[in-house]
């Protein structure tokens, strides 16, 4: 990516994401001089840490950036959720987002670029450019708008920046790296690209990949790194940088600069199969292999172990350098039609009183089958409580993994009626914060070690604010306060629904708050993605762990 010519007849506002970026990664990267624009920053702005959403996924933390509201406000708790005539499951999209969002109103200083900023497909017209960001049904394709950029952007993607990365053994986890180099080098073609086309007021451009690597290497970064890959994943954050300092460039020496994660990250030690704990625990029951059925994916104990089997001779093929082509597709449409997991199929619902359809990191969902909310509800309303109750005594007891404490939706969300809330009604959070949860079923422990993913989000992630009239200095912020002080700083009226604080003692100038009344949130009307593109965004959560 060559230098970016920038103009200085507007000031011009950056917002740099950093997906699952923490401290504790990049601040010792800058004190051993891998990250020195980011070290810059630092060092004439304010910084320090960002406390993210409950759930803590990359769904519900930038949806609540976009849309400047809780979750609880925008109903997105997770990249799944049932269907609103409760036919199954959903991946959830854009436009569930209430609007005006924060990047409808970045237009009103001008014209802004959204660049692969999470939870924007499908795109939708704003003043300016938008290039979706996970998940979108493929990573090797531009969606767009305008649509007519998707054509130019595609040739800027190279092939092979996207995988299934998930299945690789530890001496095999290069072949990650070469993922997100190249998904890296296609994000500054494509960035390059698009400043040339016109003047722009603003660009938000989100650095996706960082919360990938960390799921695969946290093991290196905190410094266990038998197989010696630090001086690559080094490599990987100094090219960061250099795409910061080239931002920083089109920004100008008068611009805001706005960097932000959406959670940060730490260590997983295990992961805790939820929906077996429940049905152990007789609050879950499974349906038995004579019901199920097989047209909707459910697979049998021998389809199951046939999968199990092949995964492990492809991994030996690819140790030895074969291919294993023919292998890796048969696994692929086994996977793919695999729908229990994902639809919770594989459930008895009429003798289920609790469950879980997410995945959990740091705080761990569980739902109670509430009759007239769930679309299976058979617990009626005036048990709720009582089996809430249960529930809540039957986790604390719970030594493996041990539990810290069971929060019930209120302690946590803005919620009154659990009839008309679609939070969870219990959040689990364990003792070393360092467990994530899921929702398959029928494995052969209740609690297991991660085999391919050593690293995991937290809820701590990252902000800093650098501007000509922002004094050195530490703080925090909630992560709701970013979108709300992004448009105050920048003289754009808040809509009412944005709930966040502005970060005034931050900013001189800005402490008369402006809030547009007459920006009423507006519902766009949900709508569920077609066949094709929920097969593809699928496909892609998978990869990540998300199935």
């Amino acid at each position: 990516m060559t230098n970016i010519r920038h103009s200085t007849a507007e000031r011009r506002t950056l917002i740099f994401g950093i997906d699952g970026g923490t401290w504790e990664v990049l601040e010792p990267l800058t004190r051993r001089g891998v990250m020195p624009h980011l070290a810059g920053l630092m060092q004439k702005g304010v910084w320090g840490k960002l406390t993210s959403t409950i759930p803590v996924n990359s769904a519900a933390a930038w949806s609540s950036i976009i849309s400047g509201a809780p979750p609880e406000k925008h109903s997105v708790y997770d990249f799944f959720r049932w269907r609103q005539d409760g036919a199954g499951r959903s991946t959830a999209n854009a436009s569930f987002l209430p609007r005006p969002t924060l990047l409808d109103q970045l237009g009103e200083s001008g014209q802004a670029l959204s660049l692969r900023v999470p939870m924007t497909y499908p795109p939708w017209p704003v003043k300016g450019y938008m290039v979706s960001g996970l998940p979108t049904p493929d990573d090797e394709s531009a969606f767009t708008y305008p649509a007519d950029l998707a054509p130019y952007l595609n040739t800027m993607i190279e092939k092979g920046s996207a995988g299934r990365s998930w299945q690789l053994d530890d001496d095999q986890r290069g072949i990650i790296l070469d993922q997100l180099e190249a998904a890296q080098r296609s994000l500054e073609r494509m960035t390059e690209y698009l400043l040339s086309l016109r003047t722009l007021a603003t660009c938000f451009v989100v650095v996706r990949d960082v919360d990938e690597l960390q799921h695969f290497f946290w093991d290196t970064l905190s410094g266990h790194d038998h197989l010696e890959y630090l001086p690559r994943l080094e490599a990987y954050f100094s090219v960061i940088d250099q795409y910061l300092g080239r931002m920083l460039d089109w920004t100008g020496m008068g611009g805001r600069v706005v960097i932000m994660s959406d959670h940060g990250f730490g260590p997983v030690e295990g992961i805790w199969h939820l929906n077996d704990w429940l049905h152990s625990n007789g609050f879950l029951k499974y349906r038995e292999p004579s019901n199920l059925n097989t047209s909707k994916g459910e697979l049998t104990f021998r389809r199951r172990l046939s999968f199990a089997i092949g995964r492990r001779v492809l991994r030996e093929f690819k140790s030895l350098g074969i291919g294993g082509k023919s292998l890796e597709n048969w696994l692929t449409q086994i996977k793919l039609s695999a729908e229990s997991g994902v639809d919770l199929n594989g459930i008895d619902w009429s003798a289920t009183r609790a469950y879980t359809g997410n995945v959990g990191e740091e705080y761990l969902p569980i739902y109670i089958n509430l009759a007239g909310r769930e679309p299976h509800g058979s617990v009626a309303y005036e048990d709720y409580y009582q089996v809430r109750d249960e529930l809540r005594r039957c986790l604390l007891d719970t030594h493996q993994p041990e539990v810290k404490a069971a929060h019930f939706a209120e302690d946590i969300f803005d919620v009154v009626d659990p009839r008309a809330q679609t939070t969870p009604d219990i959040v689990v959070e364990t003792v070393t914060g360092a467990v994530q949860s899921d929702f398959s079923m029928h494995n052969l422990e209740v609690f297991e070690k991660s085999r391919y993913r050593n690293g995991c989000h937290r809820r701590e992630g990252i902000f800093l604010l650098s501007g000509a009239e922002i004094e050195p200095g530490r703080g925090r912020a909630n992560i709701l306060d970013i979108p709300a002080t992004i448009l105050a700083w920048m003289g754009i009226p808040l809509p009412e629904h944005f709930s966040g604080r502005v970060l005034s003692e931050f900013i001189p100038g800005i402490s008369s708050i402006q809030r547009n009344a007459e920006t009423t949130c507006v519902e766009t009307g949900q709508f569920n993605l077609s066949e094709d593109e929920e097969a593809g965004v699928r496909k892609k959560l998978e990869s990540l762990g998300y199935l």
